[in-house]
């Protein structure tokens, strides 16, 4: 058998394994195809596509500022938060909103590696953590096992080659979806819910899929002080503005029955 016929079948059969387990139209415009196999399920010009953080942004929470010579904004100077920076790799909105949504709720779990890749990128400081932890799951997700943050974080970790602590912080209360809540009620909806094993390490690495008021990251930060940790970063795929709250509430609620949940 020559090469060309012996490739041609082992070729055929990649293709038809990777359309059982991959879409065939991209997760987040829903109209191109995908057409490699390594890129998770969205074309190449959605992730090119991919809206990079805002040059003027906070250099502790991330969050967008008016101007570029403001380093930190009026809320990190009035509260300063418990951890020391929170980063993103991308801004809350196009693709990236896409693609969490696809992430979240269309169980298209196998775009974590990709995700995680893109996180990676975005730490200003990669050598250092001793830990990896995830934002805890509510006790629903558990149940699917199915939580956004924990598959972000064991990523993560693997890529950075440092201990992945899935259980390192729990919820202590239940607590009602952040993304549902007007930005006023984020605080109280978390406040007091997490805490953390003692034991942390000296320098943690915290792991959320998106950020948006930032409550529930202060909120996790200070439980691993409170545990051990000394200094505690922040990394998120996405950053909402505060602009972007509103948005969120609506598109990253699950979508109906039969429906592909996309959003432009």
């Amino acid at each position: 058998m020559s090469t060309e016929t012996g490739s041609r079948p082992r070729s055929e059969l990649l293709r038809a394994a990777a359309a059982l387990v991959f879409p065939s139209r991209c997760l987040a415009c829903d109209a191109r195809p995908v057409e490699a196999i390594r890129i998770g399920g969205v074309c190449r010009p959605c992730w090119e596509a991919l809206p990079a953080p805002p040059d003027a942004r906070c250099s502790v929470c991330d969050d967008p500022l008016p101007s570029a010579d403001a380093g930190i904004c009026g809320r990190c100077l009035l509260d300063p938060p418990p951890f020391r920076t929170l980063r993103a790799a991308a801004a809350y909105r196009g693709s990236a909103r896409a693609m969490l949504i696809a992430f979240k709720f269309r169980g298209a779990h196998f775009l974590a590696p990709h995700l995680a890749r893109l996180m990676a990128g975005s730490i200003l400081q990669p050598r250092g953590y001793e830990e990896v932890a995830p934002v805890p799951a509510t006790a629903f997700s558990r149940l699917r096992r199915d939580h956004p943050a924990e598959l972000l974080a064991h990523a993560l970790a693997r890529r950075l080659a440092t201990p992945f602590a899935a259980r390192r912080l729990f919820k202590v209360r239940a607590t009602l979806r952040q993304s549902g809540l007007p930005a006023r009620r984020r605080a109280g909806n978390v406040a007091g819910a997490f805490a953390a094993r003692p034991g942390a390490p000296a320098r943690v690495l915290l792991v959320d899929d998106v950020a948006t008021s930032g409550a529930t990251a202060r909120e996790c930060a200070q439980a691993l002080l409170q545990a051990g940790a000394r200094e505690v970063d922040v990394l998120c795929f996405a950053r909402a503005s505060r602009d972007d709250e509103v948005a969120e509430s609506a598109e990253m609620a699950p979508p109906e029955a039969g429906g592909r949940g996309r959003c432009a």
